[in-house]
């Protein structure tokens, strides 16, 4: 039998571990939730290929596919901002990410123009332009709860580039700094991929093919697994 000091050592070391990180209640039952954007949509078809394949339709595959591989992970938790072929304003999409609250978001694109033998993937990410000035410090910026995100997303970036390097060699176009209109107001890693160009015949039949679309699924989410 316990004496009384003996039970209140069991009951303080309990409480102790609950409070330790590695053993506490939360930290084995969070998830990180991640919000896939298949881009376009509904009447919004996006880049059309040579054979009239739409954007909308590749990237909602690829995005089913992501879903699907992340599924295999416990503490990952994939909401998708269209889940069916449906017009999806910006504004509309905006909205159902900041209800999600996620800890990151990936917009799948497909990209056209500059003829025919363009080909790769780009990846496109909100820079940091329009931070503070004051807050730069000697050796670039410092890392502040306003800014930290940004340096998240460049994180996120070059995990996704060099996975999609691995599975596309010599096709990446590069990371690009520019404005994402879906990551304005938001405090969250933000990247948008351009996984290939709808109107270039060799890149399109990739996109197009489930087997490919698989192992972009896959690149991605080791991307994202690693980001975690």
């Amino acid at each position: 039998m316990f004496d009384k000091w003996q039970k209140y050592t069991v009951v303080f070391f309990s409480v102790l571990m609950l409070c330790l990180p590695g053993f506490s209640i939360y930290a084995q039952t969070a998830k990180h939730i991640v919000v896939i954007d298949p881009a376009h949509g509904g009447e919004d078809t996006g880049v059309l290929s040579i054979d009239k394949v739409a954007e909308k339709d590749l990237t909602l595959a690829i995005a089913f596919a992501l879903q699907k591989e992340l599924a295999k992970e416990g503490n990952i938790e994939v909401v998708l901002t269209r889940n069916s072929d449906k017009t999806l304003h910006g504004d509309e999409r905006k909205k159902n990410i900041v209800k999600q609250n996620p800890a990151l978001v990936l917009s799948l694109h497909a990209n056209g123009g500059f003829g025919r033998n363009a080909s790769g993937f780009e990846l496109y990410y909100p820079g940091f332009k329009d931070v503070d000035v004051s807050k730069k410090a000697a050796k670039g910026f410092v890392v502040t709860s306003s800014n930290k995100h940004l340096n998240d997303t460049v994180k996120l970036a070059h995990l996704v580039q060099r996975n999609l390097d691995s599975l596309f060699p010599r096709k990446g176009r590069g990371l690009r700094e520019a404005g994402v209109p879906l990551a304005e107001g938001l405090s969250i890693p933000v990247l948008v991929v351009e996984l290939g160009f709808a109107t270039n015949p060799d890149d399109k039949k990739k996109l197009a093919s489930g087997k490919t679309q698989t192992l972009i699924a896959r690149a991605l989410a080791k991307s994202i697994k690693s980001f975690f």
